[in-house]
């Protein structure tokens, strides 16, 4: 009888554990899945509308959210091109956008700051913008677990 309380109970804190773990991902994933369609948003404001379309076709924007079970849960975005192409998108969220002078691609010249039509923060504006979203979202999750488990 003993033994079988005994497993009963650590099945219980293995369930406990993985519904704690499937319930903080899904709501850290529901709180940043908005974030690539903000960002795809800010593009035509922060850039020259021509490149803002463009770039908005060749971007693959990706949004991992992972809990390990531990004190760390991760949210990440990454961005990077369909093409292949180098755009330097790092470079293109600090606010400096360097191209050919009129198709000519021996002469460069670089964009950089609102009068010129690059602003920055295209990319981590929204990123950061999510951050207070993501850890509400994360602390609901908590919130709902710990009212599941006194229920329970």
């Amino acid at each position: 009888m003993a033994s079988q309380l005994e497993a009963a109970a650590f099945r219980l804190r293995r369930a406990g554990e993985e519904d704690l773990a499937r319930e903080l991902n899904r709501g850290m994933r529901d709180a940043v899945d908005p974030v690539p369609d903000e960002i795809r948003v800010g593009l035509d404001p922060h850039l020259p509308r021509r490149y803002a379309e463009t770039l908005d076709t060749d971007l693959d924007i990706r949004t991992i959210a992972r809990n390990s079970g531990g004190a760390d849960a991760v949210v990440s975005v990454y961005a990077q091109t369909r093409s292949g192409r180098a755009r330097k998108l790092k470079r293109l969220d600090a606010g400096l956008l360097t191209h050919p002078v009129y198709g000519n691609r021996e002469v460069w010249r670089t964009q950089e700051g609102a009068d010129q039509g690059v602003e920055p923060g295209w990319f981590t504006g929204p990123c950061e913008d999510a951050g207070p979203r993501v850890r509400a979202g994360l602390e609901q999750a908590l919130h709902d677990v710990a009212a599941k488990a006194e229920g329970a």
